[in-house]
Parts: structure tokens; C-alpha cells; sequence
């Protein structure tokens, strides 16, 4: 029996490590999970990360790891971007839910420099208040109430 879909990868997490006024620094931490019998290269990922519908940050990441047949790596991605201006809407809704939909998307190109192989990524997860710098932002908002949250 074959398996059509013999790579998964899934967003463990998004954490917002750092929050100013002219910054914001994430870390995503990603699983690629290799289902195949045979070892997989990793070589490069085309991602696109959304709060909401706040596209956060898009790229390329050159990986260039191995996954051991039937195994699952860890990929850790940190990126910086400035889009205070626009959190507002995002941590209202943050504030009246509880919650706040983050979504990844992109291409994984696996394979030799030989044989490639592209597989799409679509992922979808939630963000609590609990996994969110609160304190920090509330603070923030004080001291720039003009931001509108």
C-alpha cells in the first residue's frame, strides 16, 4: 500500500517573543513529519504566516536537514516585523475572544538536487490569551493609546 501524502507538516507553535512599538520578533516552530520508509531531505520552504487576516510575515527558508524514514524534526523559524500599526484589530479580537486564528502556508521542496518534490502546506491553529505577551501589550497600549486597541 502506498501513501500519496507521505509528508505532514504542522505548526507546533507561534510564539511572540518580543513586542515594541517598532518591532515584533516570532518564533514558528514547525514538524515536518516523514511518513515514507526512506529518508527525506529537506531543502527549502516557502511560508506564508497570517493573524487573522494579517499576513505577518512571508519568506524563504533554506532548511537542508534529513528526516530518518518514520520520524518527525523539529524547524524553528525567527522573523522580526513591524506591524504594530495593524495589530489593533487583531488584539480586539484577541480581547472579545479569548483567542486569535494564526494560518501557514507555502511549499516544502524535498529531494536530491536530481529529483525534486514540492508539497503544499496548509495549516490552521489557534492562539490563546495565555500564550500571548498580555501584560506587555496592555502596557504598550497605554503608552500609545493613539493605536486604537
Amino acid at each position: 500500500m502506498t501513501n500519496n501524502r507521505p509528508i505532514d507538516v504542522t505548526m507546533d507553535s507561534l510564539q511572540l517573543l518580543r513586542v515594541s512599538p517598532f518591532e515584533q520578533r516570532f518564533k514558528l516552530t514547525m514538524a515536518i513529519n516523514n511518513k515514507s520508509s526512506q529518508e527525506l531531505f529537506v531543502r527549502r520552504l516557502n511560508y506564508k504566516v497570517m493573524l487573522s487576516d494579517l499576513e505577518i510575515t512571508s519568506g524563504e527558508e533554506l532548511i537542508w536537514k534529513a528526516v530518518p524514514a518514520f520520524s518527525t524534526q523539529e524547524i524553528e523559524i525567527f522573523f522580526s516585523t513591524n506591524i504594530w500599526e495593524q495589530l489593533g484589530p487583531v488584539f480586539a479580537i484577541v480581547k472579545e475572544s479569548g483567542q486569535l486564528n494564526y494560518y501557514l502556508t507555502g511549499e516544502l521542496n524535498t529531494g536530491s538536487l536530481l529529483y525534486q518534490q514540492v508539497s503544499d502546506i496548509h495549516y490552521t491553529s489557534t492562539l490563546t490569551q495565555d500564550q500571548l505577551p498580555m501584560k506587555k501589550l496592555n502596557k504598550l497600549q497605554k503608552l500609545m493609546p493613539n493605536l486604537g486597541f
